[in-house]
């Protein structure tokens, strides 16, 4: 294991669920899917790994990694998350709402639907650690509750350290393949463009229909959930970081990189934001 991954650990026994501050989260229903959504995606991960360590097979070196470190952190953001709805909003029916999201995720994630090389999937997977990274690095400062905070600050650490790893291993198979830039930056916006298809709006969908039986969640629905929680993007995203961290794949010249940075953050503000 390469020295850089030696790190500080947690576990769920770190985190102290029974000092929750119910009062200051429960009554907001878009924390609540937009928690529950986010540990359905995070418990996932047993599959994803699965994925990946196929497809992967013969990079000895990454599959255990990926077994041994990457699949358990996630799964243990997932638990993490889950326990905390538990406490917050006890009724909910989470296992159901979570088969749901299984069930309609599991088609977008196969082997076969992984990147047409093996740099350009380790470029996708740094898309996705990016957006993890930057989504609880939002959750952290705009979260109400104290716990939660100290969660997402917990998951946001894996998250870098995760992103590090998939860059490195990039890296590795990129100096034998040499994708041109614009080949890398195609993948990467190609796998920007699916994340709400694939995640975040089957995530969210079966919270709201098993929270709310007999009411269906259509994509109008998920637009207005993003627009409601605009103002927490707006406020606490780290529009900066997130395009640094898309960017590096790239290599850009850093006169370059300077001059793109704040075009790429106003220009990812205005799609996201609307």
């Amino acid at each position: 294991m390469p020295a850089d991954s030696v790190r500080p650990t947690w576990s769920l026994t770190d985190i102290p669920y029974a000092a929750i501050e119910k009062e200051k989260i429960i009554g907001n229903t878009d924390w609540f899917y937009l928690l529950a959504g986010a540990s359905f995606v995070e418990t996932l991960s047993d599959l994803y790994t699965r994925n990946l360590v196929e497809y992967y097979r013969e990079n000895v070196g990454a599959t255990i990694w990926l077994r041994q470190e990457w699949e358990l952190e996630e799964v243990q953001h997932g638990h993490a998350l889950r326990r905390y709805v538990f406490f917050v909003w006890p009724d909910f029916d989470w296992e159901r709402a979570y088969q749901g999201f299984v069930e309609a995720y599991a088609p977008y994630c196969r082997t076969e639907l992984l990147g047409p090389t093996h740099a350009l999937e380790m470029a996708s997977r740094c898309v996705v650690e990016t957006g993890t990274a930057s989504f609880y690095t939002m959750i952290q400062a705009a979260s109400p509750e104290p716990v939660l905070r100290q969660i997402a600050a917990h998951i946001r650490a894996d998250e870098v350290h995760h992103y590090k790893y998939f860059y490195r291993i990039f890296r590795q198979y990129q100096a034998a393949e040499k994708n041109s830039r614009w080949r890398i930056g195609r993948q990467l916006w190609k796998r920007v463009a699916e994340a709400d298809q694939e995640d975040s709006y089957l995530a969210i969908k079966n919270a709201f229909e098993v929270k709310n039986p007999g009411e269906k969640f259509l994509v109008e629905d998920f637009a207005a959930f993003r627009k409601r929680i605009a103002g927490w993007v707006e406020h606490y995203y780290p529009f900066d970081m997130a395009i640094k961290m898309l960017l590096k794949p790239i290599a850009l010249p850093p006169v370059l990189q300077r001059a793109a940075l704040p075009l790429l953050s106003h220009g990812a503000r205005r799609t996201i934001l609307g």
